[in-house]
């Protein structure tokens, strides 16, 4: 799974920040995601949560 963000529909809301600040940061100005910092399940609780849907997960398929 990847993780995406679309700056132009967040609306800063900070559910993802607040929520898992070991994936989701800011770091000099720029949002980071991190998806080393937590379990996939916690990443995935969190994107749901996106109030903007800002957040989305693209599946890899697995070879």
């Amino acid at each position: 799974m990847k993780v995406t963000y679309d700056a132009n529909t967040c609306i800063h809301a900070g559910n993802c920040v607040n929520s898992l600040p070991t994936v989701f940061k800011v770091a000099d100005g720029e949002f980071v995601i991190d998806q080393t910092g937590a379990s996939e399940a916690e990443i995935r609780q969190t994107v749901s949560n996106c109030p903007s849907g800002a957040l989305q997960i693209i599946e890899r398929d697995n070879p």
